[in-house]
């Protein structure tokens, strides 16, 4: 059960809130001041910290944020604030707020949100497939062990979802939950990312800055996507595997590390280090536990499951699949795996007007049961013409995601997200 700790000063709202929030599945510590909010933060660690931004007293919810960032740099904060007072919530984002809602507010807009910034809102993969059990049965040994764990499967199949329910399985549950989308941030500052910089390091390091493996201390580190970290960074990512160690950016003191190391990818490892993009000897350090996720198309059985499971969690309860959605949901070869059957029933229940979801809602291209039809191949033609074309950008910028957008005129967002989609 995740811990939220809440900060709220006044009575009535913070034994309301307590009480909501226990109901949808919270352990709650509710505290009335932001001074006794920082002791528990010194004395805990929460999942999330929800916090009144003005609070009574020298401490306020700012000052609860700053903390929450500086003890558990991974922990959402979510402040709730009045109407007067947006423009102070605004510049706590810029602090590393996750997010903040202006009072008086809808309850069941509020819960929704904290759902989504729970770490563990979802803790298992769902299903009852012989694939899927054996996944699971592996997943379980390995949690087991210290060795550094590999998850491979195609996008959408549910590698950080696993590797949550590896993390609480292990004997490091109670230390914290490191991910790090080694696909989304750039290389010239994912080694600040990932090992912190000195003040001073270079232009703009105002400050020292730890990094996630500090932030991982008698913990986990999730490396997501590991196979786009960039061939400069692989060598020292293998020094601290083999020794332990690292130094910040810009210094020369050695911090150790004892983070267990799981890490994600969606492309063929082994092919990536017989063409030289991957280190060989990385490779086999990250992989000491290999686990691989099977793709939805095969482990059918399993859609039933995970759609009624999508629907209940959105609070679509009352509503049943017809034969004919299920038929059509069954009959598709679901390339986006899990991520998008998840889209795409939570979609159709937005639409859908009766008790009964029905298939004309199913936004989804009309496949035969083995996948073939002109519609897929179509679509395997648009797949391959939009690989080529970002392959052919990123060759011409020498790997440059940015200027590589730019060619394509597109966000810098959208082509990394375009670039794991497509496990290029």
């Amino acid at each position: 059960m995740d811990t939220i700790l809440l900060v709220e000063d006044k009575r009535a709202m913070r034994e309301m809130l307590t009480t909501a929030l226990e109901e949808d599945g919270w352990r709650v510590c509710a505290l009335k001041n932001g001074a006794e909010a920082l002791k528990a933060l010194e004395d805990s660690k929460p999942s999330l910290v929800l916090s009144d931004i003005c609070l009574p007293g020298e401490v306020s919810g700012m000052d609860v944020l700053r903390k929450s960032r500086e003890l558990n740099h991974w922990v959402p904060v979510v402040l709730m604030t009045a109407f007067g007072t947006v423009n102070l919530a605004v510049e706590a984002m810029k602090e590393g707020a996750r997010d903040f809602i202006t009072k008086p507010f809808d309850l069941d807009e509020l819960l929704a949100m904290l759902r989504r910034y729970s770490p563990f809102s979802e803790t298992k993969l769902v299903g009852k497939s012989p694939l899927l059990k054996a996944t699971l049965k592996r997943a379980c040994k390995g949690a087991a062990t210290d060795m550094n764990i590999l998850l491979l499967g195609e996008s959408g199949t549910g590698k950080e979802l696993l590797a949550k329910m590896i993390y609480r399985e292990s004997t490091r549950s109670d230390g914290p939950f490191v991910p790090v989308n080694c696909a989304a941030i750039p290389p010239n500052l994912m080694e600040s990312e990932l090992f912190g910089t000195e003040k001073g390091a270079y232009t703009g390091a105002d400050r020292t800055r730890p990094g996630r493996f500090e932030y991982a201390k008698g913990g986990t580190i999730f490396l997501d996507e590991v196979g786009d970290l960039d061939v400069s960074l692989q060598g020292k990512l293998l020094r601290v595997l083999q020794e332990k160690e690292y130094t910040r950016v810009g210094g020369n003191e050695i911090f150790h590390t004892d983070a267990r190391i799981i890490s994600a990818s969606n492309k063929d490892l082994e092919r990536e280090t017989q063409e030289g993009r991957f280190r060989e000897d990385l490779y086999f350090r990250i992989g000491e536990f290999p686990i691989r996720i099977p793709p939805l198309r095969d482990r059918k059985e399993d859609i039933p499951l995970l759609a009624r499971h999508f629907l209940d969690g959105a609070g679509y309860r009352h509503l049943e699949f017809s034969d004919a959605a299920l038929e059509k949901l069954l009959s598709y070869h679901w390339p986006g795996n899990v991520r998008q059957l998840r889209s795409i029933v939570l979609r159709a229940a937005a639409l859908e007007e009766s008790d009964t979801l029905k298939p004309g809602n199913l936004e989804i291209e009309k496949a035969a049961p083995g996948g073939s039809g002109l519609l897929e191949e179509s679509a395997r033609a648009a797949r391959s013409r939009e690989i080529s074309l970002i392959r052919d950008a990123l060759g011409k910028t020498d790997g440059n995601k940015k200027k590589a957008a730019e060619i394509l005129k597109v966000s810098y967002r959208t082509l990394l997200s375009r670039i794991k989609e497509l496990g290029i």
